[in-house]
């Protein structure tokens, strides 16, 4: 009697074995076709032009360049400025209002009589703004205003947004002079 007792548990973990043996028939291939993920144009792409001034995909590429995801949220009317402004979340909870101006010019024209860093009307703390402007951005054809920032953030944004404007394409490759080894 004991030594059926014994042998029951071999006799299961063999079978067990014998069936893991066996091959399983492959399961049917069907052909998945996915959807490619569109991406933002970059400065590269000739969807965004490099003519010197700021557009929305060299705002989003400098942007991530600094280390914060940045997406579009919607726009946003003023009644300072004519044309809407977009409006970005940078991170989790920052918020960043971007302007674009035909030049720096028509940028300057349109913020000459606001308050240097809250873009309000003199003695105005709020003005039309979502929230209390924090920081104000101001490089050549571009006006970007931060809401709801840190410090860490905003001088990411800071950096990024004042290390110059788009750059133009220039078709000459660059040369460097030549050198003589020593």
């Amino acid at each position: 009697m004991r030594r059926i007792f014994l042998c029951l548990p071999i006799w299961v973990v063999a079978t067990l074995f014998a069936a893991c043996d066996t091959p399983q028939p492959a399961p049917p291939r069907t052909n998945v076709a996915m959807a490619p993920v569109s991406r933002p144009p970059t400065p590269s792409d000739s969807l965004c032009p490099r003519d010197g001034r700021w557009r929305d995909c060299h705002l989003a590429d400098r942007i991530n360049k600094a280390g914060m995801g940045i997406s579009v949220m919607d726009t946003i009317t003023v009644p300072y400025f004519t044309a809407p402004g977009t409006r970005y979340r940078l991170g989790k909870t920052a918020k960043l209002v971007a302007f674009y101006f035909a030049d720096s010019a028509a940028a300057v024209t349109a913020t000459a009589g606001l308050h240097a860093q809250r873009l309000t009307p003199g003695g105005d703390t709020l003005g039309a703004w979502p929230s209390r402007p924090l920081e104000t951005i101001r490089n050549a054809n571009l006006v970007a205003v931060l809401f709801e920032v840190n410090a860490t953030q905003a001088e990411r944004v800071r950096l990024a947004l004042t290390a110059g404007a788009p750059q133009p394409y220039t078709e000459q490759p660059q040369m460097l002079p030549s050198a003589t080894a020593r």
